[in-house]
């Protein structure tokens, strides 16, 4: 996830416009994206991510009868429900938004979210209206290549397992995320440190509540909740569950792709 999106955190959260308050804003907000660790649940599932404090993955677990079938059902369902979203415009007129916004040029894959749908997906992941859909960048265009499926943080093994098999594929976190105080301060947002990486955001060195308060942020533990895309219109039928898609090989090696959880 871009530092882009933490930028635009105050357009995609609709209601709080409606509040007069700085701090209860901010604070409306952090509520609203952020939990503390102790939410984490699937603690046993994660692997190791010393190259990327910002994240956390769950490795890809021993198979059990059935996970493959149900993943490429799930797959095909997908597909067959979000096909007329090729065209984007129709996504759109759905409901469908840019998150961010305005999606930066170096940004290959990006969401359209449906806040209303998006909400609902804490009880239950609805394949008929994810609340993402995925684009790639097409020349000067979009490519519709799949949906998030997503999950609440304190979500259990057996919740996460039910929506996408976790013997398939990766769920992912963002954690350890340093913003600053208040979260939408535009010039806070465009600190850099002398060697010109950001002071705020998922790419920051900061990763501690310590580091963080040096600097006058807000240090969110967990933001967001469990993701994870199914790519049901690449053409690779490899990459349908593959969490790296899109990335460079580096990242691919950082994040461990497909690697194996040993002590399950």
């Amino acid at each position: 996830m871009k530092t882009t999106t933490f930028k635009n955190i105050l357009i995609a959260i609709s209601f709080i416009s409606l509040l007069s308050c700085a701090s209860t804003i901010d604070k409306v907000v952090v509520n609203a994206i952020s939990a503390p660790d102790s939410d984490i649940k699937v603690n046993h599932l994660l692997m190791p991510m010393p190259n990327d404090p910002h994240m956390a993955m769950t490795a890809i677990m021993p198979p059990k009868d059935g996970d493959q079938e149900r993943a490429d059902s799930l797959a095909r369902v997908i597909k067959k429900n979000i096909t007329k979203y090729k065209d984007i415009e129709v996504a759109k007129s759905d409901g469908y938004e840019f998150f961010p916004p305005e999606p930066p040029a170096d940004m290959n894959i990006v969401h359209l979210v449906n806040r209303k749908f998006s909400a609902k997906e804490n009880k239950k992941f609805n394949s008929e209206k994810p609340g993402s859909i995925l684009y790639e960048r097409d020349g000067n265009g979009w490519k519709l290549i799949g949906a998030m499926i997503t999950a609440p943080v304190d979500a259990s093994e057996k919740e996460m397992n039910e929506r996408a098999p976790l013997s398939v594929t990766q769920w992912h976190l963002h954690k350890n995320v340093c913003v600053p105080k208040p979260i939408w301060d535009g010039e806070q947002w465009k600190k850099t440190f002398p060697d010109g990486s950001p002071v705020y955001g998922p790419t920051s060195k900061v990763t501690t509540a310590s580091e963080c308060s040096k600097y006058q942020g807000r240090f969110l533990p967990v933001v967001f909740g469990w993701m994870t895309h199914a790519y049901v219109f690449v053409d690779n039928p490899d990459d349908v569950w593959n969490q790296m898609y899109g990335h460079t090989s580096s990242e691919h090696d950082m994040h461990g792709d497909h690697q194996k959880h040993e002590n399950h």
